[in-house]
Parts: C-alpha cells; sequence; structure tokens
C-alpha cells in the first residue's frame, strides 16, 4: 500500500467538511459519507490532544472552502504523519477503503451529449455524467456551418 499524503487525506476531510457544513449533503452516496467520516474521525481522535490541530480542524469544518483553515489542517496532518508511521498507514488504509467505495455498477466511458447549433442540458439526482464541448473559431462546412 502507498503512503498517502497529507494533502491527499485534506482533501478528504475537506470533502467531509462540506457535508458537515450542509454544502454537499445529498450529493455525497452514504457509503462515501461513511468512509469520509471514518477518516474524520480518526484524524479528530488523534488530533484531540493537540488543542491548536483540534482547533485547527473545528474551523475546518465551519469553513472547509477557507484555504488557511485547510492548511492548517494539511501542516497539522503532515507533522503528525511524519512523526507517527503507524497513524501514517492507518490513514492510508482508511483512504484505499474509501476509494473502493461507491456505486460498483456505475461505469463511465468516453461519450457524452452533443448538439451542434443548439444545447443539451442533463439533469438528475443522483449520478449524471455528460461532456462540454467548445468549437471556437469559423466553421469549414458540413452540416454544422450551415445556419
Amino acid at each position: 500500500m502507498d503512503a498517502v499524503s497529507a494533502a491527499a487525506i485534506t482533501s478528504f476531510l475537506i470533502s467531509y467538511g462540506r457535508h458537515l457544513a450542509g454544502v454537499a449533503g445529498a450529493v455525497v452516496d452514504e457509503g462515501v459519507t461513511q468512509g469520509l467520516r471514518s477518516l474524520w474521525e480518526k484524524v479528530r481522535g488523534r488530533f484531540s490532544s493537540d488543542p491548536q490541530a483540534s482547533g485547527a480542524l473545528e474551523r475546518l469544518a465551519e469553513q472547509p472552502e477557507n484555504r488557511r483553515r485547510q492548511a492548517a489542517v494539511e501542516d497539522h496532518l503532515d507533522e503528525l504523519m511524519a512523526a507517527d508511521g503507524d497513524f501514517a498507514a492507518a490513514l492510508s488504509e482508511l483512504v484505499e477503503r474509501l476509494k473502493t467505495t461507491g456505486d460498483p455498477t456505475i461505469q463511465v466511458r468516453d461519450a457524452g451529449a452533443l448538439a451542434i447549433g443548439g444545447n443539451v442540458s442533463i439533469k438528475g439526482t443522483r449520478q449524471v455524467a455528460g461532456r462540454d464541448i467548445t468549437i471556437s473559431g469559423p466553421s469549414t462546412g458540413g452540416p454544422a456551418s450551415e445556419k
């Protein structure tokens, strides 16, 4: 198992912070939410002995989009992971489990909707995929250039 960086773990914590702040509550799959919660709780438990680290994580939960709060958590994580190999390995294991959660029946291939001279709108409540295509410059012929 490869070691996971503090930056990568912080990105997962930001995702769960968004969930806690209500920003991504209904968007995240329940399996993913459980995995993020496990990671969050592991970090929170380890941070609990350090008031500054614990405070940094609490502030991240309040404002997950704040880059300074993200950097503070990442800094504390980086120091703890460097000092405690067991903690770093436990986080790596949680991240690996998190990567395998979700709906295994969903497969995304190189496909999407295309409209020449029109619009495509895709809406959904669970999983939605599509493609944005920007064509710049004049067209040189064919049906797309006809008005």
